[in-house]
């Protein structure tokens, strides 16, 4: 039987699904905000419809380290159009690499307190050259479940000795267009998180490299572990900076290959900005 939570989360796909049908490629690549002096890059605001009385908006960014250009991260901000009551919205960012695995993440987190918005960070990525970029998730409690939404994607941002910049490049469109993903023996679908646009749903397994440096897949409901009460989302709420691990798979989904961590700060934001 289908959760709230599942049932809301296949409508809100399913409108993504229509729109996309005529917006696809225009919207996933249009222009998003930079900061000048290449600090962080900003996606367009993903923004809701009403849900639960309350609208919000949501970001996918990637900021820099203080001290190097090599050294990144991933954020996610959300924001509601007034104060919303503890555990109405939750949040989880995420920093893909351009072959469209993820390369670390956040932990989904909710409000444990009355806010108009918040961030949420994933680990550092520290002292590597590439192509990367962020698309944040968010869940929003809608008076009996969460609907989920998967955000914007910022600009891609190409890592180099010294510097760091912001890039055309095309390669995760293979990804965008896919129409359905791959099935090992066990009947479990494996691929990139970016298919879900065009999908419609995650993969069992999502392409992610884990701590070692494999690659290999880690489960859906252990990177985003699903809840159907305000209740349940604060019962797994974590303190900040705290880290949880999950497994790394082949893709059989039962070869334990590595390990994937996920490490997550947030700050709160009490006024509007």
């Amino acid at each position: 039987m289908n959760t709230t939570k599942q049932v809301t989360r296949q409508i809100g796909k399913m409108v993504k699904i229509c729109a996309l049908s005529v917006t696809l490629m225009s919207t996933f690549f249009m222009p998003t905000a930079s900061a000048a002096d290449g600090d962080f890059v900003e996606s367009s605001p993903y923004k809701t419809s009403k849900i639960n009385g309350q609208t919000y908006s949501f970001y996918s960014g990637i900021v820099r380290g203080d001290t190097s250009k090599l050294t990144i991260r991933a954020y996610s901000k959300v924001l509601a159009d007034t104060t919303v009551p503890t555990g109405s919205m939750g949040q989880q960012a995420v920093l893909y690499d351009s072959t469209g695995r993820v390369v670390n993440a956040s932990d989904m987190i909710y409000n444990d307190e009355s806010l108009v918005g918040f961030y949420v960070y994933s680990p550092f990525l520290y002292d590597t050259t590439g192509k990367y970029f962020a698309r944040s998730k968010a869940e929003f409690y809608n008076g009996n479940g969460y609907t989920s939404y998967t955000g914007n994607k910022s600009p891609i941002m190409t890592l180099k000795i010294n510097t760091m910049r912001l890039s055309e490049d095309k390669d995760i469109e293979e990804f965008m267009l896919k129409k359905e993903y791959d099935v090992n023996n066990n009947g479990e679908t494996y691929g990139s998180l970016l298919s879900e646009y065009t999908i419609g749903e995650e993969p069992d397994l999502i392409s992610a490299v884990g701590t070692n440096g494999e690659e290999g897949y880690v489960r859906a409901e252990d990177l985003t572990p699903e809840v159907a009460s305000i209740e349940e989302a604060l019962e797994q709420e974590i303190e900040n900076g705290e880290v949880r691990t999950i497994p790394l798979y082949d893709v059989d989904g039962e070869t334990v290959i590595g390990e994937f961590v996920l490490e997550t700060n947030f700050e709160y934001i009490t006024d509007t900005e």
